[in-house]
């Protein structure tokens, strides 16, 4: 008798195990919680090479990303001599390229090739509150390991981003916190397999600990399409630390006023 009733317990026990690791668990309410580590390094007065590398992870825990990427940064210093400005409408171009490694646990694991070119530029607003513009295109490679080929992807994304003083300052900005906030905007001419992301608002916090270090950390919500097989689309509440290191060139003392300070602290 104790035997059989054991058997059926271990039945039932095995069972549960099964189809608890065959369902898929619900991610259309998420947390997810990202730290990543970017670099600066200045090889010309407007020449330069950045990135990051990072960890990304969700709540339910249905995958762990590791991510790399890189760019080459150009900064746009002169106008047209026909147009006759004191400064160029276009700030700065970007190439780059990454990778994004995703270890799921229920699945098979995927991996993507991305490609980005774009630029940055202002737009006239309060003196006190600059707002960037940042437009790029991205190419998208996808492949996931379970013998399917590769999936090739365009999209277009346009982030507007800011930042506000934690404590207001008459001269430099040098060290002190601040407050970055930026929301941004997708579009994908053709969609991916997965992760076609349709909007980060991103407010945040952050500390100027001197010209080469700062630190930012976030509490930002993201919509996303296509998560899964089984659900059209999620709502993501993404925890992020970033932190920074530049290595600029050394250059002739200046007295930079206090919006060019502001200006270097956005992304």
């Amino acid at each position: 008798m104790n035997k059989s009733i054991l058997t059926i317990l271990l039945s039932f026990l095995i069972a549960q195990i099964a189809i608890s690791q065959e369902e898929t668990p619900d991610v259309t309410v998420n947390s997810q919680f990202w730290t990543d580590f970017n670099g600066r390094k200045e090889f010309r007065e407007n020449r330069s090479a950045s990135g990051f590398i990072g960890y990304r992870t969700i709540s339910p825990h249905v995958y762990d990303k590791f991510v790399a990427f890189a760019t080459y940064d150009i900064d746009h210093t002169k106008s047209p001599k026909f147009m006759n400005l004191k400064k160029p409408l276009i700030n700065s171009f970007h190439v780059g390229g990454g990778l994004y490694y995703t270890d799921n646990r229920n699945n098979d694991n995927d991996f993507e090739f991305r490609l980005s070119e774009g630029f940055k530029f202002y737009i006239p607003s309060i003196k006190q509150l600059p707002l960037m513009n940042f437009v790029r295109l991205e190419q998208r490679f996808q492949k996931t390991f379970d013998g399917t080929s590769w999936d090739a992807s365009m999209r277009f994304r346009y982030k507007l981003s800011t930042v506000i003083e934690w404590k207001k300052r008459f001269f430099s900005f040098t060290k002190g916190a601040y407050i970055p906030i930026s929301i941004e905007f997708f579009y994908s001419f053709k969609e991916a397999n997965r992760d076609n992301d349709v909007i980060r608002i991103s407010p945040g916090l952050g500390y100027k600990f001197s010209d080469e270090w700062k630190g930012e950390f976030y509490v930002s919500y993201h919509y996303t399409r296509n998560t899964t097989d089984q659900q059209d689309g999620s709502n993501d509440f993404v925890f992020r630390l970033r932190i920074y290191k530049s290595k600029r060139i050394k250059k002739p003392p200046k007295l930079n006023t206090k919006e060019e300070d502001i200006k270097e602290l956005i992304e």
